[in-house]
Protein backbone atom coordinates (compact mmCIF):
# COMPACT_ATOMS: atom_id res chain seq x y z
CA UNK A 1 0.00 0.00 0.00
CA UNK A 2 0.90 3.32 -0.20
CA UNK A 3 0.75 6.68 1.82
CA UNK A 4 -1.02 9.29 0.24
CA UNK A 5 -1.02 12.90 2.20
CA UNK A 6 -4.23 14.27 1.51
CA UNK A 7 -4.96 17.87 2.15
CA UNK A 8 -8.07 19.91 2.19
CA UNK A 9 -8.38 23.86 2.24
CA UNK A 10 -11.07 25.26 4.41
CA UNK A 11 -12.32 28.47 4.21
CA UNK A 12 -14.44 30.64 7.55
CA UNK A 13 -16.55 33.67 6.54
CA UNK A 14 -15.24 36.37 7.63
CA UNK A 15 -17.41 38.90 10.20
CA UNK A 16 -18.44 42.27 8.67
CA UNK A 17 -15.62 43.85 7.56
CA UNK A 18 -12.88 41.12 7.68
CA UNK A 19 -11.34 39.07 4.96
CA UNK A 20 -12.47 35.07 4.95
CA UNK A 21 -9.76 32.92 7.12
CA UNK A 22 -8.20 30.30 4.74
CA UNK A 23 -6.47 27.15 5.76
CA UNK A 24 -6.49 23.43 5.82
CA UNK A 25 -6.91 20.17 7.15
CA UNK A 26 -4.49 17.13 6.36
CA UNK A 27 -4.43 13.58 6.50
CA UNK A 28 -2.08 10.63 6.01
CA UNK A 29 -4.11 7.71 4.50
CA UNK A 30 -2.58 4.50 3.63
CA UNK A 31 -4.60 2.96 0.65
CA UNK A 32 -3.63 1.32 -3.36
CA UNK A 33 -5.25 4.35 -4.97
CA UNK A 34 -5.43 7.98 -4.93
CA UNK A 35 -9.56 8.19 -5.41
CA UNK A 36 -9.54 5.79 -2.23
CA UNK A 37 -7.38 8.53 -0.73
CA UNK A 38 -9.26 11.43 -1.25
CA UNK A 39 -12.37 9.21 -0.28
CA UNK A 40 -11.04 8.23 3.36
CA UNK A 41 -9.57 12.06 3.68
CA UNK A 42 -12.91 13.37 3.44
CA UNK A 43 -14.78 10.36 5.42
CA UNK A 44 -12.42 11.73 8.36
CA UNK A 45 -13.10 14.97 7.32
CA UNK A 46 -16.70 14.56 8.45
CA UNK A 47 -16.10 12.79 12.02
CA UNK A 48 -17.19 15.58 14.54
CA UNK A 49 -13.87 15.66 15.62
CA UNK A 50 -12.82 17.12 12.44
CA UNK A 51 -15.47 19.68 12.20
CA UNK A 52 -14.98 20.46 15.44
CA UNK A 53 -11.26 21.50 14.77
CA UNK A 54 -12.51 23.59 11.80
CA UNK A 55 -14.23 26.01 14.21
CA UNK A 56 -17.48 27.22 11.82
CA UNK A 57 -14.46 26.64 8.39
CA UNK A 58 -15.76 24.63 5.26
CA UNK A 59 -14.19 22.12 3.13
CA UNK A 60 -12.69 23.58 -0.19
CA UNK A 61 -13.62 19.87 -2.09
CA UNK A 62 -13.44 21.37 -5.04
CA UNK A 63 -9.20 22.41 -4.33
CA UNK A 64 -7.88 19.11 -2.74
CA UNK A 65 -4.07 18.16 -3.03
CA UNK A 66 -3.38 14.44 -3.14
CA UNK A 67 0.53 13.33 -2.74
CA UNK A 68 2.65 10.52 -2.21
CA UNK A 69 4.13 10.41 0.64
CA UNK A 70 8.12 11.28 0.28
CA UNK A 71 9.13 8.19 2.03
CA UNK A 72 7.25 5.85 -0.43
CA UNK A 73 8.62 7.65 -2.90
CA UNK A 74 12.18 6.93 -1.39
CA UNK A 75 11.13 3.27 -0.98
CA UNK A 76 11.36 3.63 2.85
Amino acid sequence: MTEWIVTIPTVRRGTSGTDPTHGSQTWIVQTDGQEQARRLALAAAATDDAVRHRRGAVLDTANIDIGVRADNLLGQ
